[in-house]
Order: C-alpha cells, then sequence, then structure tokens
C-alpha cells in the first residue's frame, strides 16, 4: 500500500508541474495584446510611414495645430498626400507660398510620393488657396523657389480676397 501511495503522489506532482509548466509556457507565446495588435497593425498599414512623415514636417516648419486632415491615399507604389491646412490671420498670397514652399521641398524627398494638394483654409469650410503638385513637379522642387508654384501647380486656386 505505501508503494501505491509513493507512486500515485509523485505522478500527482508530475502532473500539476506539467499543468503549471504547460500554463506558463502558453502565457508567453501571446505575442501583443489586442491593443498592441492594433497598433502594430495601423502602423504597417499602407501610406502611415508617409502620413506621419508629413505630419512631422508640417509640425516642425510651421505647428501641429495647423492640420486639419492628413490623408495618404496608396496606389500601387505611389501614393498621393492630401494636406489641409489652417491658415494664419495673415492671409496673403506670399505668405501662404512661402510656408507651403519648406512643406513641399522636404515632403519631395520622400520616396513613394506620386503628387500632394496642399490646401489652405482660413476655418474649416472656407479655401483660400489650393494646388496640386506632380511627381515631376515634386522632383524638381529644389531648383524652384516659393514663387514659381502658381506656374508650376495643376489646379492652382487662390481666393479672390488675394487678388
Amino acid at each position: 500500500m505505501r508503494k501505491f501511495n509513493f507512486i500515485f503522489l509523485l505522478l500527482f506532482t508530475l502532473f500539476i508541474i506539467s499543468g503549471l509548466i504547460t500554463l506558463f509556457i502558453n502565457d508567453t507565446d501571446v505575442p501583443y495584446t489586442s491593443q498592441e495588435t492594433e497598433a502594430v497593425s495601423i502602423t504597417n498599414a499602407p501610406g502611415y510611414s508617409t502620413m506621419m512623415e508629413i505630419a512631422s514636417i508640417v509640425e516642425d516648419e510651421i505647428s501641429e495645430d495647423v492640420i486639419l486632415d492628413l490623408f495618404v491615399s496608396p496606389e500601387g507604389d505611389q501614393e498621393h498626400v492630401s494636406l489641409k491646412l489652417l491658415s494664419n490671420d495673415i492671409l496673403t498670397e506670399e505668405n501662404l507660398l512661402k510656408e507651403s514652399y519648406p512643406i513641399l521641398l522636404q515632403s519631395s524627398m520622400i520616396e513613394n510620393i506620386s503628387s500632394i494638394s496642399l490646401s489652405w483654409h482660413l476655418d474649416n469650410d472656407l479655401t483660400v488657396m489650393s494646388f496640386t503638385l506632380d511627381e515631376t513637379d515634386l522632383s524638381n522642387m529644389m531648383l524652384e523657389n516659393y514663387a514659381t508654384i502658381p506656374s508650376i501647380a495643376e489646379n492652382y486656386y487662390k481666393h479672390e480676397s488675394m487678388e
């Protein structure tokens, strides 16, 4: 009877230890929680890194508070950036072009961008200036200056109050 109790306790102890080891291994195999998985999937989304680079450029050049909307539309390897900015109180064409130029210049160095549509707004509703630059215009941006933007841009628009 003693042998039976000893063997039974030994097997029971081994069973508990193997169960605890299995439980510990299964807990460490889960690489991410649901929030971490969501964050990882967002950072791997097409256009996310471009969007973050553009936001960083605007924040460095002007302020983070001026971004009303920022969209990156991936089309294969290329991405179209649509940037909607809040203009300051001094609304002149020259000022807006001067503020746009460094953003465009730095954005032109991002490889995936095929075009940028930039628009300035007085409020969320009133567009005071907008334009689009394609890949060719962006690649020549270092050869240009802010005053040439209206002549090279597509769909250039300025509000009648800035004339």
